[in-house]
């Protein structure tokens, strides 16, 4: 028998014609089972992989993920108690109404553990303004302050300002030798207090009643 390569078309039909029906059932058979294979098994197969290897890579980077947050966390928690303390100390240092109905009586309570004098306090005319939102929770109100006391007296009286226990900073201070008394000197102050701003005044409600006066009113009238 002639290898298959070598034999001619007619000689193959001939081949193929002398296969017997069992033969042919099994090539058949064998040939559905390759292609149910092919269809339900190699196919999916080939097609699902990458969409679960892209899956298995989403969440390899969500576990990545929240293992980095979960190292931040700590210094997120740390962070927080730490701004929160800091906040927290800020507000009870800002002056309320019965703070600033003392607060006179302290600043002539430093002159005095400084020697040196309070001469004059006035309420300064100029007017300052936080910016949006900060307005609607503090306004500064300032004050006027002239001084007499030794240069280092002065200073001495200055340190115990800047480290009052309230918002309170020092604007702007000058200098200047008594005329009076040699030896001393003047210190006119301008000093800013920070403190809560008081509640908005609510708005004016337009109630329906108003209304339906004014029409019975016109009503009685005709």
């Amino acid at each position: 028998m002639k290898p298959i390569n070598q034999q001619t078309i007619i000689e193959l039909i001939g081949l193929l014609k002398g296969v017997d029906k069992k033969t042919w059932v099994t090539v058949l058979s064998s040939a559905v089972g390759c292609l149910l294979l092919i269809v339900f098994v190699v196919f999916p197969a080939w097609i699902e992989r990458p969409m679960l290897r892209k899956d298995i890579q989403s969440m390899e980077n969500q576990i990545r993920q929240v293992q980095t947050l979960s190292q931040k966390r700590a210094g997120w928690e740390k962070d927080q108690k730490e701004f929160g303390s800091l906040i927290e100390k800020t507000q009870a240092r800002v002056f309320t109404a019965d703070d600033m109905g003392v607060f006179l009586g302290q600043v002539s309570k430093m002159a005095s553990e400084t020697r040196t004098e309070v001469q004059t306090s006035n309420p300064l005319n100029e007017k300052a303004v936080f910016v949006e939102p900060y307005n609607l929770k503090y306004q500064p109100s300032g004050y006027e302050f002239t001084v007499e006391g030794g240069y280092h007296d002065l200073g001495n009286f200055v340190s115990h300002l800047e480290n009052h226990g309230k918002l309170l900073r020092i604007q702007s201070i000058k200098i200047v030798p008594s005329e009076k008394t040699p030896g001393r000197n003047i210190a006119e102050l301008k000093l800013w207090a920070i403190l809560k701003a008081p509640p908005p005044p609510p708005k004016p409600l337009k109630t329906a009643k108003a209304g339906s006066a004014k029409v019975k009113a016109k009503s009685a009238k005709k």
